[in-house]
């Protein structure tokens, strides 16, 4: 505040609550006074004489006024400092503008920098998990490929006619794969659970947590020894120990 005051860039506000500080606080004045000479000192190693010749002619214009000579001098000398004052308090201003710019100048690249990190991390994200899903879609694909394979299209029954999905079961490891189709989105306490049959009676194959993709999902599920057809059904969150839901779609191998 010391500072501000002196140099003359402080509010009213501050500089009146600055004169009364000094009024009560003889500390205050003194840094004060300290200051003003600090910048005096500073005023007067660059100020200027005033030429001989020109004290010379102000005497021969003025004598035997010798005293108007010097009076005349001092004032020289006097206007020089507070120029020089004058100047410094508007650098130091201008400074302490400059600074400010340059401080919101850097918040700014601050910001826009942690911006670009995060989206740079997102991104980064997104291609390791599309990465991630096409090497497990290839994964798919390549055991989908076994001759030992066998497909079952599994159509929508009467209380769905439009629900569709395919499962393939690998005779020889047992491995079930399930493609969902289309099936229609179920409520939030409800979830859709495969069976597989075997002379009439269901095998549970696991519940199936619809995937939110633009590509058709495929769900590796449990595995079954022996099947002669797969059906989905409708089930509480959870699943079933025996199916009790509605059925929406069923095939035979």
């Amino acid at each position: 505040m010391i500072e501000s005051c002196v140099l003359g860039v402080a509010t009213d506000q501050d500089r009146a609550e600055f004169e009364r500080m000094c009024v009560l606080h003889p500390e205050v004045a003194a840094a004060r006074e300290v200051f003003e000479l600090s910048l005096e000192k500073i005023a007067m190693q660059d100020s200027v004489d005033p030429p001989v010749e020109f004290k010379e002619k102000i005497s021969t214009v003025l004598r035997p006024g010798q005293t108007e000579v010097n009076r005349i001098s001092e004032s020289f000398k006097r206007e020089s400092k507070m120029r020089r004052l004058n100047w410094l308090k508007f650098a130091v201003a201008a400074c302490l503008i400059l600074l400010a710019g340059s401080l919101y100048w850097n918040i700014s690249l601050y910001n826009k920098k942690n911006q670009l990190e995060s989206s740079n991390q997102k991104l980064q994200n997104d291609i390791n998990n599309y990465a991630a899903k096409m090497a497990e879609m290839e994964n798919d694909a390549k055991a989908l490929q076994n001759p030992n394979i066998k497909m079952a299209a599994l159509q929508g029954t009467q209380h769905s006619p439009q629900s569709f999905a395919t499962v393939y079961w690998d005779t020889t490891s047992t491995d079930v794969y399930l493609m969902i189709n289309n099936l229609p989105r179920p409520a939030s306490d409800k979830q859709y659970q495969l069976w597989a049959l075997l002379d009439g009676k269901p095998i549970d194959l696991g519940v199936i947590e619809l995937k939110q993709e633009k590509m058709i999902p495929m769900y590796r599920m449990k595995n079954a020894a022996h099947v002669q057809a797969f059906a989905i059904t409708l089930e509480k969150k959870g699943g079933s120990d025996s199916p009790l839901g509605d059925m929406y779609v069923l095939g035979k191998l």
